[in-house]
């Protein structure tokens, strides 16, 4: 984790002002979009019959954020925000049972309701990291190769964003669905979750898609060095 800050700091002595403060408004929201995905992610609502975690309402973000990332910083540094956010929800966790073993107080009626809330399913916690960590790290190698390729993926960013997104997401979804729900729902209908969180997933990126387009654009002219 060192190596990767030092790079990043070496990295922004030479960086415009600009982007400098802009990596710290997409590093920001990031971790805090995975952080909130995960807190949201412990509801299961009803979507016509399907079981679907909170966390796809927000977590499409980080797809769209690392994108971004990767086009103008750089594959080093979106890996970087991407061990951040790991450790920032680890250390979460991590405080959140701390506080739920502490003794409650005389007459505070709001233990059970706190422990339920923020004890994190283990197996939903666990998921949600690893799935995470692997398919932001491919869905960053992706972006790159397509980059580097030729064709559409090399002259369009939306193209190479969804492009790799697409690939990403399968990993996601299943990494998460199989830690998370495997063996606690019906087989069936664990495939069936499975099968639509990676398609709202991806259809969340397609609808925004061309939102992401004009904020690319628009940093571009701005973003004066070279990855």
């Amino acid at each position: 984790m060192g190596f990767y800050l030092k790079d990043c700091l070496c990295y922004n002595i030479t960086m415009p002002n600009f982007k400098q403060k802009l990596l710290i408004y997409f590093a920001t929201i990031s971790v805090s979009a995975l952080l909130i995905s995960n807190l949201a992610a412990i509801k299961l609502w009803d979507f016509f019959g399907i079981a679907v975690d909170g966390g796809v309402i927000l977590f499409p973000i980080t797809y769209i954020l690392g994108d971004l990332i990767v086009e103008f910083y750089g594959k080093k540094i979106a890996k970087s925000i991407i061990l951040a956010g790991f450790f920032v929800n680890i250390t979460a966790m991590i405080v959140f049972y701390i506080v739920i073993a502490l003794p409650a107080y005389d007459g505070w009626t709001m233990q059970d309701a706190y422990a339920s809330v923020l004890g994190f399913t283990p197996r939903i916690i666990m998921g949600s990291l690893i799935a995470y960590v692997f398919s932001n790290l491919c869905n960053n190698v992706i972006f790159t190769k397509l980059k580097r390729s030729k064709g559409i993926f090399a002259s369009s960013f939306i193209a190479r964003a969804l492009g790799s997104s697409a690939f990403a997401h399968v990993i996601d979804s299943f990494l998460f669905e199989t830690i998370a729900f495997i063996g606690v729902l019906p087989f069936t209908e664990f495939l069936t979750q499975a099968c639509f969180a990676y398609i709202l997933g991806i259809g969340f990126e397609v609808i925004f898609s061309p939102v992401e387009a004009i904020i690319a654009k628009q940093l571009r002219g701005k973003m004066t060095d070279e990855i």
